[in-house]
């Protein structure tokens, strides 16, 4: 029966560039000591060898003896063996520093040699015991981010990295990940980290054709093994490609031993954007007033947040005849509009757009006639999504300095949240001059395990359970009597599990009626309505599902309900099954529609 229920004066703003030097200065000077070792072990040689010929020719000097150049250099080096410097009497004190620092260096040189030799064999020798790691292949950005964050969690971190010249590697073997040179497209890679054994491969390549072949050769390597489906999140940006393989992301049959899930950063920071800085009022009782929206570059975080607030628009005032009001600016404006139309027809629908094809340099942009429209108004927030950081910084203080005696938010998307993103949010807390200015890091906000491990059937899980909460709720019933009733965050694995295996049989009921799960196109696929005949083989798939699900769990039959002996009187054959127990059934099934678009799916006629 479904999952397992059935069971937060503007001050003194000559603070600001004080803040933003100091600022400034932390970045350049406040980086950790491991990164200048290697500067300073070379200076201290250095040191150290002038020290001791120094001293070596005090020494001769004082005792009457004639020493050349070469005998000086030939006794400082004997230093390092500990073959000189011994001697009766006082010796100079820069022998005496010397004669021990370069021993000591000399040791310390050669275990770093030896570590860096045998790195390579101590990672074969990790990898043949480890289980239950991640594997992440390419070490951009990106994935960079992933595995620190995976190990300040205590994961086990396996990392594949093509260029063995990437200045980031060092950076994770300190921090204890095992880091793998080779082509994450190779089976025989693959196998070398382990992905056999693996909870996790995150393909994040800068490519994504790569990263979907990441995918099948990953597949092709425990397609045969007696395992849990490996869970493989791939970093997809290509609209096509991301919609061809959305196609089996949930339940599908091109991957069977794999749970393929998509991650898209430019997606994701656009939804999470728009939560933190939304153009839509909180209230819901009334419809809502169509906001202005001001687009400042169309990229693929641009056209992101087009789409889902057009989106969300429309779910919020679906029979609404005030659209959402965007301007666009951008270089090819008009162009990037005409083929979102095409790629998302409903755009038309729900929005009035005006496209101004314009060069944020030129002194059209400067004198921002943009800011507000035929009647006066001025646009409600402002989104500014540049993939070169200082150009978006410099827009977006354009912009502030012309609304200066307006309350609106800008928002400049950053790559990262430090450097110039840090500097800027220091500089907008309350009461300061550009208090209305603000960095979004789009890598720091989307390069999270806990995002990054919500694909979609973890989002669909979590949107079954809200529903039976809500539901539950709404009966009467709360959390003494059904512990169950919690968020999601508070319930149980065994839960959580049961959510997700009824997540991943989704596809299999739908094609068994002759029906698949795509992209959502179709915003008014949420009314989808299923023939009764499908309904009621979907419905009796479910049960027969759930009814397994228990027994494996050591569930069996008993005329009255008793979780403690785990009994259960709904674990009968469909034939036997109350009428309202399958009317259960049959709600669940009617609701996938809704559930699916929530995620951002819809259901489909296969024919």
């Amino acid at each position: 029966m479904g999952p397992s229920y059935k069971m937060q004066a503007e001050s003194d703003s000559m603070k600001d560039p004080r803040r933003l030097r100091g600022r400034l200065l932390q970045q350049v000077f406040g980086r950790p000591l491991k990164d200048f070792i290697w500067i300073l072990i070379s200076g201290l040689w250095v040191t150290a060898l002038i020290l001791g010929y120094i001293g070596f020719s005090k020494s001769a000097v004082s005792k009457g003896e004639s020493s050349t150049p070469l005998d000086l250099i030939y006794l400082t080096l004997q230093l390092i063996t500990l073959e000189s410097g011994s001697g009766a009497g006082p010796l100079p004190w820069e022998l005496e520093v010397a004669r021990f620092a370069l021993p000591t260096l000399a040791a310390y040189t050669v275990i770093q040699a030896l570590a860096l030799l045998f790195r390579e064999q101590r990672q074969r020798l990790r990898l043949w015991f480890i289980r239950d790691h991640i594997v992440i292949c390419g070490l951009s950005r990106k994935g960079l981010l992933l595995a620190r964050s995976l190990l300040e969690c205590g994961e086990d971190v396996v990392v594949i990295e093509l260029d063995e010249g990437n200045d980031l590697i060092k950076q994770l073997q300190v921090r204890g990940a095992i880091v793998l040179i080779g082509d994450g497209t190779d089976r025989a890679v693959l196998n070398r980290a382990a992905v056999h054994r693996a909870r996790c491969l995150l393909a994040v390549c800068d490519d994504d054709g790569t990263n979907a072949e990441i995918a099948v050769q990953a597949q092709n390597l425990v397609k045969d093994l007696s395992r849990d489906p490996l869970t493989c999140i791939i970093h997809i940006v290509d609209p096509q490609l991301c919609d061809l393989l959305r196609e089996n992301e949930i339940g599908g049959e091109t991957f069977t031993q794999l749970r393929l899930e998509l991650f898209n950063v430019f997606e994701r920071a656009a939804q999470l954007l728009l939560r933190e800085f939304s153009p839509f009022s909180p209230e819901r009782g009334q419809p809502d007033l169509a906001p202005h929206i001001l687009l400042i570059g169309m990229g693929r975080m641009g056209e992101n947040i087009l789409t889902q607030a057009a989106y969300t628009w429309h779910i919020r005032n679906p029979d609404s005849n005030n659209p959402l009001r965007i301007t666009m600016i951008d270089l090819k404006a008009s162009e990037k509009w005409k083929s979102l139309e095409v790629r998302v027809p409903h755009l038309t629908d729900c929005c009035q757009v005006q496209t101004l094809s314009m060069d944020v340099r030129s002194p059209d942009f400067y004198q921002a006639n943009f800011l507000s429209d035929s009647q006066g108004n001025a646009v409600d927030i402002i989104y500014v999504c540049f993939d070169n950081d200082s150009l978006g910084l410099n827009v977006g203080l354009t912009l502030l300095s012309r609304t200066k005696k307006q309350d609106i938010p800008i928002i400049v998307r950053m790559m990262e949240g430090h450097g110039l993103a840090s500097l800027l949010g220091e500089a907008s807390e309350e009461g300061s001059a550009f208090r209305n200015l603000h960095a979004y890091g789009l890598l720091d906000k989307t390069c999270k395990p806990e995002l990054l491990f919500g694909g979609v059937h973890e989002m669909l899980a979590r949107a079954v359970h809200e529903d039976y909460v809500q539901e539950q709720k709404l009966l009467g019933y709360t959390s003494e009597d059904n512990p169950t009733l919690v968020p999601w965050d508070q319930l149980s694995e065994e839960k959580k599990g049961s959510n997700r295996r009824y997540a991943d049989h989704m596809g299999i009921k739908l094609g068994a009626v002759e029906h698949r799960i795509e992209p959502l196109r179709d915003w008014n696929a949420v009314d989808y309505e299923f023939k009764e005949n499908d309904i009621e083989i979907m419905a009796r798939m479910e049960h027969e599902r759930w009814c397994q699900e228990l027994r494996r769990e050591g569930w069996r039959y008993g005329p009255t309900r008793d979780d403690a002996r785990k009994v259960h009187p709904a674990l009968v054959p469909w034939t036997d099954l109350p009428e309202n127990e399958r009317d259960k059934n049959r709600d669940f099934i009617r609701d996938l529609p809704r559930l699916l678009s929530r995620v951002g799916f819809q259901v489909q006629r296969s024919n």
